[in-house]
């Protein structure tokens, strides 16, 4: 199979996965015996979380406001309290 990368970012996120992949493996080939299901999955975990801020760090730096340092493009509202009901009273 043959990748064609449209950008250096885009061959450093695919190289990235094959290190992933390959940790995947090598945990499944030294697990403790009845635990390699257990220890591929703590790799994945761990080092795929890593990856994936990789990624977004890598895809958010290409975003022109980052760039400039300006606002983002949309508003990110916070969502509204409820009221508990400890405050009305009781009947």
């Amino acid at each position: 199979m043959s990748v064609e990368f449209k950008t250096d970012e885009e061959r450093l996120v695919a190289e990235q996965a094959v290190g992933l992949y390959r940790s995947v493996l090598q945990a499944m080939h030294t697990a403790p015996e009845g635990r390699g299901l257990d220890t591929m999955e703590t790799v994945l975990l761990n080092q795929g979380r890593e990856h994936l801020r990789s990624i977004l760090q890598q895809a958010m730096s290409t975003h022109p406001e980052v760039q400039k340092g300006g606002p983002a493009p949309g508003r990110a509202p916070a969502a509204k309290a409820s009221r508990s009901d400890t405050t009305l009273p009781r009947v």
